[in-house]
C-alpha cells in the first residue's frame, strides 16, 4: 500500500510525477474545502484511438485519496502549492482549461512538441489564465513559478538517483 498525502483544502498544487524518460509529468491539482483533489492535465489519450485523432488531450479527474504512487504506478515526486490562489465558484475550471487548446492537439507527439505543447507548457498557460482571471493573485508573475518547480523536481530526482529514500516533497512557491 502506498502512503496517502494530505493536501490543504482550497489550494492549488503543481504535481510532478516521475516518468521513464528525463523530465516529469506536470499536473494541476485543485482541492476543495475538504481537501479532495481534482487533477487537470494535458496528458496522453489512453486506449484505442481513431487514425488522425489527438495523442494527447485535456483531462480532468478526481483523485481521492492523493498518494505517493499514482494510479499508473508512477511516483509523485512533489506537490508544490502555488501561493496566491483563492477558489472562485464563478469560474468554471473545466470550461476555462478546456479552452486552452481548442484544436485538441495533434495526432503526433512530435507535432505537439514542435508547437510547444506539452503537459508543462499547458499547465503554465493554465496558471497564466488563472492569474488573468484573478484566481491567482501574486506580486511576482506566475511565469517565474516554472523554474522554481523544475528545480524542486530535479533536486528530488537527483536525491533518488543517489539512493536516498525520499518521500514525496510537499512545498510551496
Amino acid at each position: 500500500m502506498t502512503n496517502t498525502l494530505t493536501l490543504e483544502p482550497n489550494a492549488l498544487y503543481i504535481c510532478l510525477t516521475q516518468l521513464l524518460v528525463p523530465g516529469f509529468h506536470w499536473g494541476l491539482y485543485l482541492t476543495d474545502e475538504h481537501g479532495v483533489a481534482t487533477r487537470h492535465e494535458w496528458a496522453e489519450v489512453k486506449g484505442r484511438r481513431e487514425p488522425g485523432s489527438p495523442v494527447e488531450a485535456y483531462g480532468v479527474s478526481v483523485i481521492d485519496p492523493v498518494t505517493e504512487i499514482d494510479q499508473e504506478n508512477r511516483r509523485n515526486l512533489a506537490f508544490v502549492k502555488v501561493r496566491g490562489y483563492t477558489p472562485n465558484a464563478a469560474v468554471d475550471m473545466r470550461t476555462l482549461f478546456g479552452g486552452l487548446e481548442p484544436s485538441g492537439g495533434s495526432s503526433s507527439w512530435m507535432e505537439n512538441r514542435k508547437k510547444g505543447l506539452s503537459c508543462r507548457t499547458w499547465l503554465m498557460r493554465a496558471l497564466a489564465l488563472l492569474h488573468k482571471e484573478r484566481v491567482i493573485v501574486r506580486e511576482d508573475p506566475v511565469a517565474g513559478i516554472e523554474e522554481a518547480v523544475k528545480q524542486i523536481g530535479l533536486d528530488v530526482e537527483r536525491r533518488l538517483g543517489e539512493g536516498e529514500d525520499v518521500e514525496t516533497v510537499l512545498t510551496e512557491v
